[in-house]
């Protein structure tokens, strides 16, 4: 233990003593007194132990005088670094598996090639209001989150057919793609404000995981949207088929049917839209019957439908796509109500294909049903007596 210490202590290294300061010269009384002064005023001092004793005692007496006494400070000076350091560490050890925020400049983000938003999601009075809250605090309090762009393309898992995931290369000046947060990166990227976010290296199946799993909490995401996201999945070979694609993501295997569905419409349907946002899942089924069944009649229909999407609804567009005549004129008749001693027995409405429906405030017996059938033939009997008359 001696001998190591010894051998730190020789590798402290103390400061050279100051030099000495000698007293002014006095005038010689003697000639024999001031040859030994006149001697040894150009001599340095010897260096021992007695030749420093007066430096030590005016310049050094905070310094340790000996060997043990220097490791001893430097071992004290070494215990107060090394409890900054675990202080440190255990500081930094609640922050172990956290993502890196910084602020970016928008213009250094790039859209995911997964990107599901349409673009009339950055426009209108919802953006507008995000826009505006993102503006008065200053910046995205909720931060989007970003991967590194690589100099060359990202490649996704082949599907056997060629297919691959989308390349995505850094443009000029663009460092990061988006993995969630395309809205708040457009707002603030029209805002000219930078953009708060979380950097994490990503590999393509887990971004789209994450991207789709973040937008789906969104409300605002619709099915088209959605049913995209999936066909570009499946087209680009990232899951080689729909029950992959539903394992990996954590969703029914009927739900991404019906978003598929409606994604892979003919463009002219999607079109008779005001906007694809409108589709919803329940149409799925009824438009992808009539597309395997008439699809010719179905574009057809659709393109006809175009030129009045300022008069008719979504749900009327629906009706007239899946193929009554009514529906297709867009005659979405409002309801009659039906009353007696004023007040409501029954109401006549039509459904979204135009077929009529009444509804009796309170329930029919067997001999009431009978009598409306009997009333209904007559009626029916009668408008055919009349077209027949009226051809």
């Amino acid at each position: 233990m001696a001998k190591r210490l010894l051998a730190k202590a020789g590798l402290i290294h103390l400061p050279p003593a100051p030099p000495a300061t000698l007293p002014p010269a006095q005038p010689a009384e003697a000639g024999a007194a001031a040859a030994p002064a006149a001697a040894g005023a150009g001599l340095p001092r010897p260096k021992g132990l007695l030749g420093n004793a007066s430096n030590a005692a005016e310049g050094d007496s905070g310094r340790p005088k000996t060997a043990p006494g220097s490791m001893l400070q430097f071992m004290t000076a070494q215990s107060a670094a090394v409890r900054e350091a675990e202080s440190l560490r255990e500081r930094l050890a609640g922050f172990e598996g956290a993502l890196p925020v910084r602020r970016l400049d928008p213009r250094s983000v790039r859209a995911s090639a997964w990107a599901n938003r349409h673009e009339d999601n950055y426009r209108g009075l919802a953006f507008e209001a995000l826009k505006a809250e993102i503006a008065a605090a200053g910046g995205n309090v909720q931060a989007i989150k970003v991967r590194p762009l690589v100099a060359g393309p990202r490649v996704g898992p082949s599907n056997g057919l060629g297919g691959q995931a989308p390349a995505a290369e850094a443009g000029a000046g663009e460092r990061y793609e988006i993995v969630f947060g395309h809205r708040r990166h457009q707002a603030c990227q029209a805002l000219g404000i930078p953009v708060l976010a979380m950097i994490e290296e990503l590999p393509e199946q887990q971004m789209f995981v994450q991207m789709e799993r973040e937008n789906r909490s969104r409300k605002d995401l619709s099915a088209w949207e959605q049913g995209m996201m999936y066909a570009k999945a499946l087209d680009q070979g990232l899951y080689p088929s729909n029950r992959q694609l539903a394992a990996a993501i954590g969703r029914d295997l009927g739900d991404i049917g019906k978003a598929l569905s409606l994604a892979r419409l003919p463009l002219a349907v999607v079109q008779a839209f005001a906007s694809p946002l409108d589709l919803q899942y329940r149409w799925a089924k009824p438009l992808g019957d009539v597309q395997q069944r008439d699809p010719e009649g179905l574009v057809k229909r659709a393109r006809a439908l175009k030129a009045r999407l300022d008069k008719l609804s979504p749900r009327q567009i629906f009706g007239a796509l899946v193929g009554d005549e009514a529906a297709q004129r867009g005659a979405a008749a409002p309801d009659i109500s039906v009353r007696l001693a004023g007040k409501a027995a029954a109401v006549i409405s039509a459904d979204a294909l135009g077929r009529t429906q009444v509804r009796f405030a309170k329930a029919l017996k067997t001999e009431q049903r009978q009598a409306l059938a009997a009333a209904l033939e007559q009626f029916l009997a009668g408008q055919g007596r009349a077209g027949q008359a009226g051809s």
